[in-house]
């Protein structure tokens, strides 16, 4: 007997029927799946009434929620109501078992109830949820006067006296939603259900195009319109269903690794599986689903503005522009005048000052004539000047949305045409670069206003417009491989067709050029050296330039994302303009020089270490590295010394109760103190030196899952490796102190053998509990660069994070006789980015280049093993 013997026939049906559509849908088939699978399950429930034979009361068999909207994704619950004029019959339950326990059998998720009209109306009004499940009710099968009495009565006592209400309810729904899922339309990582532009806003549309009908109001979109919002709905629908299958789960959030499957089940992907033809593929599909969920998120916002604004008249500006009107509906048009191309700008810009965004009839006339508009503003001086004063307002970002919205913007710049939709594949860039950009601008625009650091060194830039105008042009360029000069020539063209003076051109071209300056030197070299601050410097050649440039690489990290922006990066680049900025204000010459400086550092030292051994505090100085003296204060290099002296202690009694051939290589202390950013600790590790110690150091951290931010090497010519790492709190810090200690333990068990880093670390990776970061594979990059110091090979390795990263690359290096001094740890377009300043055994550069070759290969082999997502 089969399994299914017992199901009948009309579920047998069903059964075959979603098998068959799956297998297609598979196949790359996901065009029609929802309104498909829901016409499967709408004949099942007809069969199944008809096999439950006549029943003696009338009823209505309703499909409800996204079932009603004939809309059923792969992992979508089916909730349908079983509706009663007047009453429940007391011999109903038999009824609705037989209709929904064949369904339970074959495993789908279920939602049901059973009510009468009056029960309905009554949970509606108290219960919003309710209200907008039955918005979506569909008659399935049963009398249909019943579901006639249940629309008429739900219309007249629910719609036209609790609409208003309802729609309030959802506003405050929606910031909920932002806060929670975020703006859909420019994430890379959207929630293609909850988030805002996703299916909810559609939902929406729909639901108060309802409420305003029953209310007897006038639509507020255009047939034309409704299409076009019906086709982006379509789509989206189509992209849930392709994300369930390649998910092969109910998930909703389109993470970077379903990005690849879901497009080629959309039909973006190729069968080229390689990295580079995957990650285009996954970009245009990306930017198309950008644009849909752009124009429903707009249709949304315009239906709450035009149908339920939350303003009243006495909430508008006493005076206006002529011809620019502005409501509680939005900027609108006086009608008594043709709008003109000034006008619209002018709308655009009273948006920026009164946070009032365009109502829809003024976005409709604005966007329907865009390419009239710009043709005749193009190139005149005095749009531009409206456009920085756009970008100047209180509400620059409001403004911006309607640039954007009313594609004014995109028509009057085409280099931001061309890149506005520009994905990048990967998880470094939150945004595209259309929306990126604006919020850029719109970030540089608050730095004006602002109270804190960014405002007081804002308000020393003696023209404020050529920093607004370089946060526009710094990425235009994008399309191009170096898209910083590409960006240059296009900020040149276009403000000389404008007319700009030569100093707006020549500021702004400076600043597009250079804005990645300062976060590649901030996040990839040794701040300790002070060549970096005097390279900085000698590209911003004078404190304006240099303050513009800080505020436009802070303003370009925020609008970029949280790897690219957090309080550690923070640190890096306030501590570069720091120094780069005193050393333009005061010149190399106004401190003491090496020789004298050294002197004094050790004098300074001393004093910090006065509870020490003099003569034991001066061989340790000798001992030390020099650059410990410029990258360390007095304090700190005292507690060094005090450390080392335990240290020693430590190793000379463990060499007496152990064999001299073991005695002191497991011996390590760890001391641990608070970050100078809140959330991340110091770690110094001492330890006596040896062939891969810091990768073993760094491998014990990762197995505790902790992220190493950066790391300094102190090897001391006594054979003593005085390590300095800052990590971010540990995953359970309630007891700190004994986290530490499991540390220096882990540490100590790895030097003599007792503990696999290897094994544990490949285990943690494959652990089930194991939270990695989400991103997409990226093919891994090595660079070795003999210029970028006069004492360093400078290795940088990019590739996919992974837990041990840090750990598999030092030990690589480790292997191939690399000493490291310097490691920086960042994230470049992202990928994990490890910058380490190595010498040979010889302690000198690596200047053979058939050795350089081998340690790229064995690099890029060490990279691309074991590639996942995680931490370092």
């Amino acid at each position: 007997m089969s399994a299914d013997s017992h199901l009948p026939d009309s579920a047998k049906r069903l059964k075959s029927a979603r098998e068959d559509l799956w297998r297609r849908a598979g196949s790359g088939s996901v065009g029609g799946f929802a309104g498909e699978y829901a016409h499967l399950v709408d004949r099942y429930f007809e069969e199944r009434v008809l096999e439950a034979g006549p029943q003696r009361f009338a009823f209505t068999l309703a499909a409800v929620g996204g079932y009603g909207r004939a809309n059923l994704c792969p992992g979508s619950d089916i909730d349908v109501l079983l509706l009663f004029n007047r009453r429940i019959p007391g011999d109903v339950e038999p009824f609705v078992k037989t209709l929904l326990f064949p369904l339970w059998d074959l495993g789908l998720d279920l939602g049901h109830g059973v009510r009468t009209v009056a029960d309905c109306v009554s949970l509606s009004v108290k219960d919003y949820q309710v209200l907008a499940s039955l918005l979506d009710a569909r008659p399935l099968a049963g009398d249909a006067s019943v579901f006639e009495a249940f629309r008429d009565t739900f219309d007249h006592k629910v719609l036209r006296r609790k609409g208003s209400s309802f729609a309030a309810s959802l506003r405050e729904h929606n910031e909920t939603r932002a806060g929670q899922y975020g703006d859909a339309t420019g994430m890379l990582e959207p929630e293609l259900k909850n988030g805002l532009g996703g299916l909810r806003d559609g939902q929406q549309v729909r639901w108060l195009a309802r409420v305003m009908a029953a209310g007897g109001r006038r639509p507020v979109f255009l047939p034309e319109e409704l299409t076009g919002l019906r086709e982006d709905q379509s789509f989206l629908n189509r992209v849930r269903t392709a994300l369930h299958l390649a998910a092969g789960r109910k998930n909703d959030r389109l993470f970077f690794d379903l990005q690849p499957p879901t497009a080629r089940l959309m039909g973006f992907v190729s069968q080229d599986q390689s990295p580079e033809a995957k990650g285009r593929g996954v970009e245009f599909f990306l930017s198309r689903l950008h644009r849909a969920m752009a124009r429903i998120k707009a249709m949304r916002e315009g239906l709450f503005l035009e149908g339920f604004p939350s303003l009243g008249p006495g909430d508008m500006p006493p005076s206006h522009p002529p011809n620019i009107l502005p409501t509680p509906r939005g900027i609108r048009f006086l009608d008594d005048s043709p709008v003109t191309p000034d006008d619209a700008l002018g709308a655009l810009l009273e948006s920026g000052r009164t946070g009032l965004p365009l109502s829809w009839a003024a976005r409709r006339i604005v966007r329907g004539n865009a390419e009239r508009f710009a043709a005749e503003l193009r190139d005149r001086p005095g749009t531009l000047l409206t456009l920085v004063d756009i970008f100047l307002s209180p509400h620059a970002a409001t403004a911006c949305d309607g640039l954007v919205g009313t594609r004014l913007l995109p028509a009057l710049f085409p280099a931001f045409a061309g890149v506005e939709h520009l994905i990048q594949f990967n998880d470094y860039h939150v945004h595209p670069v259309g929306r990126h950009t604006l919020a850029t601008v719109a970030r540089l625009s608050g730095f004006l206003r602002a109270p804190d650091w960014a405002g007081e060194i804002a308000r020393r830039v003696p023209d404020p417009r050529r920093l607004l105008l370089a946060g526009f042009f710094h990425d235009l360029g994008k399309l191009e491989p170096d898209h910083c000069a590409a960006g240059e020539r296009i900020a040149r063209e276009v403000l000389g067709r404008y007319g700009c003076d030569r100093g707006t051109v020549e500021d702004v071209a400076f600043l597009v050029r250079n804005h990645l300056v300062l976060p590649a030197a901030a996040t990839r070299r040794d701040l300790s050296d002070e060549r970096v601050a005097a390279e900085v410097a000698g590209v911003a050649g004078n404190p304006v330039r240099l303050d513009m440039l800080h505020l436009l690489t802070v303003a370009d990290s925020m609008a970029t994302g949280p790897r690219a922006w957090n309080t550690w990066t923070g640190a890096l680049l306030a501590e570069l303009f720091r120094k780069v900025r005193n050393l333009l204000l005061h010149g190399p010459l106004a401190g003491p020089d090496a020789a004298e400086r050294m002197v004094r550092a050790r004098g300074e030292v001393l004093r910090a270490a006065g509870d020490l051994d003099p003569e034991f505090a001066e061989a340790a100085m000798t001992a030390m590295p020099p650059r410990a003296f410029l990258a360390l204060d007095a304090v700190t290099l005292a507690g060094h010394i005090r450390l080392v002296r335990r240290l020693w202690d430590a190793v000379a009694e463990d060499r007496m109760r152990k064999p001299s051939s073991v005695g002191g290589k497991g011996v390590n202390l760890v001391e641990a103190e608070p970050g100078r950013v809140e959330g991340t600790y110091r770690l110094t590790v001492a330890a006596l030196d040896r062939t891969g110690l810091f990768a073993t150091m760094a491998g014990a951290i990762a197995l505790h899952g902790m992220d190493i931010l950066a790391c300094d090497l102190f090897t001391w010519k006594d054979g003593t490796a005085v390590d300095v790492f800052t990590v971010g709190s540990p995953p359970e810090n309630l007891f700190i102190d004994e986290v530490w200690a499991r540390l220096s333990r882990s540490i100590a068990y790895a030097l003599v053998g007792k503990l696999d880093l290897d094994y544990r670390l490949r285990e943690r990776r494959s652990s089930p509990l194991h939270k990695g970061r989400s991103g997409p594979e990226l093919p891994p990059i090595v660079t070795l660069d003999n210029r970028g110091s006069d004492f360093y090979t400078i290795v940088e390795v990019a590739a996919t994070d992974r837990t041990g990263f840090l750990y598999d690359m030092a030990r690589t290096l480790a292997e191939n006789g690399i000493s490291i001094h310097v490691a920086m740890i960042s994230t470049i377009e992202g990928r994990a980015a490890d910058i380490f300043h190595v010498r040979d055994e010889a302690g000198q550069k690596i200047a053979d280049p058939d050795r350089l070759e081998i340690l790229r290969a064995a690099l890029l082999e060490a990279a691309g093993t074991s590639t996942g997502n995680a931490k370092k």
